[in-house]
């Protein structure tokens, strides 16, 4: 039982971890709208969590807490807006 659940939290944590590579490469792509300074601290923001998704998946909110980082980091990419996200679908 234990192994399918972490089975499924590395699972998960592979899907957050694309998520969150998309969005830092939405955000190079918006370099020039930020400063130095606050593109600096966006990328390593991402970087962290990024490099640490596999750590923060054993946290017991793990999927509220990746849910809730992911909408944060949209709000500022605006990724899920895109006509380029695969996703978003116009009815």
């Amino acid at each position: 039982m234990t192994s399918d659940k972490s089975a499924q939290n590395r699972g998960i944590a592979n899907f957050y971890k694309e998520e969150f590579v998309k969005h830092k490469i939405r955000l190079e792509g918006q370099k020039d709208f930020y400063s130095e300074k606050v593109f600096q601290e966006l990328e390593t923001a991402l970087n962290k969590i990024i490099t640490e998704i596999d750590n923060i998946s054993r946290m017991d909110q793990f999927c509220e807490l990746a849910s809730h980082l992911l909408a944060k980091i949209d709000y500022i990419t605006h990724l899920s807006d895109s006509p380029t996200n695969q996703n978003h679908r116009v009815h």
